[in-house]
């Protein structure tokens, strides 16, 4: 449809300028003729003396303004009065369940018990809490033991990041004087609060989890003295290269499969082995980088453990002195880590224990098999 308009525009066009063309021809001119089009003015309209006529606005509505327990809506007779009906929530839904009260709003003994509860895993911060509050309730008109300044290296060390340990002096009564200091005034020691909170962290040293922090705390500070007897001993680095020379050599392009060992949460060991190398050759490899380090896992003193597995537990070493990697299912791959044994593992071996997880490594014997 438009094609066909604007080619009927163009055609009358060309036919005007035609006849232009032969009116000019036929005067003996040939100067060009501009056409102008004509345009038609249209009449002013007249102004009437009538007033203008008002727009009618319909009356407005006030909105609702639900308050914090109530719900508002409009009522369909009386579309500006506001009906408030009760909010429907949790309770009226399922009556038999009850929201847990805020940490805040617990009563100080359950704060103190959750407190201590979630120090557990924190050796470190639960002995030094301890300290901190036998000395204040020993010493109550001491101000130095009533003023902790979180500045100091000492809380950065032990008690900065840990969940519950600034709870717990909070729970004790300290109030917080700016951002770096946390203050017990004299009057507002309690002496049962503070055997309260004395016997909470002593609940927390007797458990599981305190006990094997607490190992593997004095674990990595062995780990870091040992390290550091290469430089200063000279016994010590002969014995380490002993080990060293007992290591089967590397495979070099893409051949062999990567072992990883952590021994440390600051060092852990890398290199390849072939298939058919042994779990010897990775225990003299260890043994290069601590001489003492074999014969504690041999004394199950400490033991391996393979991270690709779960569930964890202790690796028999001795049993599988002289089986391949392949066979302990460390190929292509293999991730160990050092860790101080368990109570049960030192005694009895695997024997009642949980046994590690199946491997993901290729070809690798059963789990039973390794026990």
């Amino acid at each position: 449809h438009y094609r066909s308009a604007a080619g009927n525009r163009a055609a009358q066009a060309a036919a005007q300028r035609a006849a232009a063309a032969a009116a000019a021809s036929n005067n003996g001119t040939n100067a060009p003729v501009h056409l102008k089009k004509t345009q038609t003015k249209k009449p002013a309209k007249q102004r009437s003396n009538k007033p203008a006529a008002t727009k009618k606005t319909a009356p407005s509505v006030p909105q609702p303004t639900p308050s914090d327990n109530t719900t508002a809506t409009i009522s369909h007779e009386n579309p500006t009065k506001v009906a408030k009906t009760p909010h429907v929530g949790v309770s009226r839904h399922h009556p038999n369940v009850k929201l847990p009260a805020k940490f805040q709003d617990k009563s100080k003994e359950e704060q103190v018990l959750r407190c201590a509860d979630r120090l557990k895993p924190y050796p470190l911060a639960v002995d030094t809490l301890y300290r901190a509050l036998t000395a204040i309730q020993q010493d109550p008109s001491n101000a130095k033991f009533r003023k902790i300044d979180k500045t100091t290296r000492g809380y950065k060390r032990s008690l900065e990041s840990v969940p519950g340990a600034e709870a717990l002096l909070l729970a004790m009564n300290f109030q917080t004087h700016g951002a770096y200091s946390l203050v017990l005034e004299r009057s507002w020691v309690d002496q049962a609060l503070l055997y309260l909170g004395i016997s909470a962290l002593e609940g927390a040293k007797e458990s599981e989890e305190y006990k094997e922090a607490k190992a593997k705390l004095a674990f990595q500070q062995e780990i870091a003295e040992i390290q550091q007897l290469s430089n200063t001993s000279e016994a010590e680095a002969i014995r380490r290269a002993e080990f060293m020379a007992k290591c089967p050599s590397e495979p070099t392009g893409g051949r062999g499969a990567l072992m990883q060992v952590v021994i440390s949460d600051e060092t852990t060991i890398r290199r390849k082995f072939d298939g058919d190398d042994v779990l010897r050759d990775v225990l003299n490899w260890i043994g290069g980088h601590g001489s003492v380090i074999p014969e504690k896992i041999l004394s199950r003193e400490w033991c391996v453990v393979d991270i690709n597995r779960f569930p964890i537990a202790p690796m028999d070493c001795e049993l599988n002195l002289d089986k391949t990697l392949q066979y302990i299912g460390c190929w292509p791959s293999g991730r160990l880590e050092l860790r101080p044994s368990p109570q049960a593992w030192k005694k009895d071996g695997n024997k009642g224990q949980v046994l590690m997880g199946s491997s993901r490594g290729l070809a690798a014997a059963p789990t039973e098999a390794m026990h």
